[in-house]
């Protein structure tokens, strides 16, 4: 046999080579000039690198968990357990050892759907890890933790693990409703009473020459306060102090808002405290009283609470989207039923009620505002920013005209949608578009044409892979 037909001998053949080879081919980027790649040539490399990163991680956890069948750290290596090796070798904090190693056997010998779409880069390594622990949590029957998984998978291919981990928490609706809303309610009334006895605020110089905050509290607490906060942390727009003009000349160069978010934070809190100096309220008053604008059930509150001695009028249509464990405040915050009824007791609570009694839902061509009415009718509906992959709060929202005022359309609840200052400029300076789903009325948006690809459809959620 010539030389030319004789097969390489320098492939490697074993596991760790193998990997090595991978490893050695992907020196040849170390030293890549990627500002001179193109954005599309970017995006994909970033997409491929996570699909070899969760290939990686599936890998991994089938050698782990074959190190740990046969206890090889413990009887070769001189380890007291695969976890103290595991987590020295990979340089993790602890308890990310630990789980890596004791969710190991269960993803490769019984979450075989999960470790398979692992492998195929589906699921990253995180919300891997999230679908494992969630279906621990379920009743042993084999096709209620088969059903569960498949939920869980189909959910990651639009999650992230943040919103896959608050997914998984609910689970177990779909096996026991009852004993999971009584669960969750316990667990949230732990967590409450946990954060209140444990509630404090220090402010320590720095060594600076500033001052330092530090603190904690409940749940409720930062309802209130980011209530109180968020409508003072608009940005405003700066002017260039080289050269103010006139601010209705349009060559005047107006500049955004230096502050980040963290500084208009602080910025609220001082003119907060400032402003109760100086309306000079008497320690022992309450003052006004705090506005919390919550989504909820009302069976909830009536548990406890005659809404008739509140004088507040309300409907069941506003239940349709409330969270079934308890209640969300306007950023997203959840709230135990407990918290929700004692705030009820002392707050100005704004009942999300579509149609209500005297509420306005169209003001067609009237005017171009929205009303406080339509306004937590929008809010009731699409919760946060409705632009798929987004949730920033209401608060931080406006309310969108998909058919726009001047070109002759209304103000209601079917020609609006929530969407946040960013996504709100996408829509208006892109070829995003946004409508209505003539069938449920939410909304829906069509991401711009891709050159070479057939038009897009109409989506809700952004798959993690675009």
């Amino acid at each position: 046999m010539s030389q030319d037909m004789e097969q390489p001998t320098d492939l490697p053949t074993t596991p760790a080579g193998v990997v090595a080879d991978v490893n050695g081919r992907l020196a040849c980027l170390d030293e890549a000039l990627w500002a001179a790649k193109t954005s599309e040539e970017l995006v994909e490399a970033v997409a491929e690198a996570e699909t070899l990163r969760a290939h990686l991680a599936g890998l991994e956890a089938s050698m782990l968990a074959e190190i740990e069948a046969r206890k090889v750290p413990k009887q070769e290596l001189a380890w007291s357990s695969t976890a103290g090796w595991f987590t020295h070798l990979a340089g993790m904090k602890r308890g990310q050892g630990h789980r890596a190693v004791e969710q190991a056997p269960l993803l490769v010998g019984e979450r075989t759907a999960t470790h398979a779409a692992l492998l195929a880069g589906r699921v990253s390594p995180e919300q891997a890890a999230i679908i494992v622990a969630a279906v621990e949590k379920l009743p042993l029957n084999p096709a209620v933790r088969a059903e569960g998984e498949q939920l869980l998978l189909e959910a990651a291919s639009r999650l992230t693990a943040t919103e896959l981990h608050h997914a998984a928490k609910r689970l177990v609706l779909v096996v026991d409703p009852e004993k999971a809303e009584r669960d969750a309610e316990k667990a949230l009334d732990r967590e409450d009473r946990a954060a209140h006895l444990h509630r404090h605020l220090s402010i320590t110089e720095d060594g600076a020459g500033g001052v330092r905050l530090r603190g904690r509290g409940t749940v409720e607490d930062a309802a209130i306060l980011k209530a109180a906060f968020l409508p003072l942390t608009k940005p405003e727009p700066a002017v260039d102090p080289d050269n103010p003009g006139n601010p209705e000349d349009p060559d005047c160069a107006a500049l955004t808002d230096p502050r980040d978010h963290g500084a208009r934070m602080w910025d609220a809190l001082v003119a907060t405290a400032q402003h109760a100096l100086d309306t000079d309220l008497p320690p022992d008053c309450h003052g006004a009283r705090p506005r919390v604008t919550v989504t909820t059930s009302l069976d909830v509150l009536r548990q406890q609470i005659d809404w008739a001695t509140l004088g507040t009028t309300t409907s069941t249509t506003g239940a349709s989207t409330a969270a079934p464990l308890g209640a969300v405040t306007d950023d997203g915050l959840e709230l135990a039923p407990s918290v929700i009824r004692r705030l009820a007791c002392d707050a100005d609570i704004i009942p999300i009620a579509l149609g209500g009694k005297g509420e306005v839902l169209d003001v067609g061509r009237t005017c171009r505002l929205v009303t406080p009415a339509i306004w937590r009718a929008v809010v009731c509906r699409d919760r946060h920013c409705a632009f798929p992959g987004c949730t920033r709060p209401p608060l931080m929202c406006h309310a969108h005209h998909i058919t726009h005022w001047a070109d002759g359309g209304h103000t209601n609840l079917e020609n609006l949608v929530l969407l946040c200052g960013q996504h709100h400029r996408v829509i208006h300076h892109t070829p995003w578009q946004v409508r209505l789903n003539p069938h449920d009325g939410r909304p829906e948006f069509r991401p711009p044409p891709k050159r070479g690809h057939p038009p897009p459809d109409w989506i809700r959620s952004r798959p993690r892979r675009e």
